[in-house]
């Protein structure tokens, strides 16, 4: 990787940051009408309800809870994993930091690659945060994902 110039920590961190701040927008669109569905079941309406539909409505929160987790758990793989793995070789927060995800060799990731980039990056900053600043330790910036996909991060 001698032909380019890697990206430094902070731009890394800050593109990490613009994609948190994407896709928390993301999430608060999906999840505003989930509290227009509990309204409309008469969650919270001042009523008692009968048996049936307290637990239809126990029932309805319990499914719609978990496919919001669901959610938040699997959509910032595939985010990762996609955009990386596309000509623009990054997320949009890289993008907008002008850098960009690359192999050994310089070439465009696979999807399979970002796959594995994706999910080792989400697993180790879910255990420990601090993981996803091992790049500043050594000399080719590499964090614990990008180890694993061998993959570099370069200025674009």
């Amino acid at each position: 990787m001698n032909n380019y110039r890697m990206a430094g920590f902070g731009k890394r961190f800050l593109a990490y940051i613009i994609d948190g701040i994407i896709l928390g927008i993301a999430f608060s669109l999906i999840l505003i009408p989930f509290g227009g569905i509990f309204a409309f079941l008469g969650l919270g309406g001042g009523r008692d309800l009968t048996d049936g539909e307290a637990a239809a409505m126990a029932v309805t929160g319990g499914i719609s809870i978990f496919g919001i987790i669901l959610i938040a758990m699997v959509a910032p793989i595939i985010y990762d994993a996609l955009l990386t793995a596309s000509p623009r070789q990054g997320t949009l927060g890289k993008s907008i930091m002008k850098i960009k995800v690359v192999k050994e060799n310089g070439e465009q990731l696979t999807t399979g690659d970002a796959f594995i980039r994706a999910l080792v990056k989400y697993v180790s900053g879910q255990f420990c945060f601090l993981l996803l600043m091992v790049c500043l330790f050594n000399k080719e910036e590499q964090n614990l994902h990008d180890m694993a996909a061998k993959t570099f991060v370069i200025e674009a």
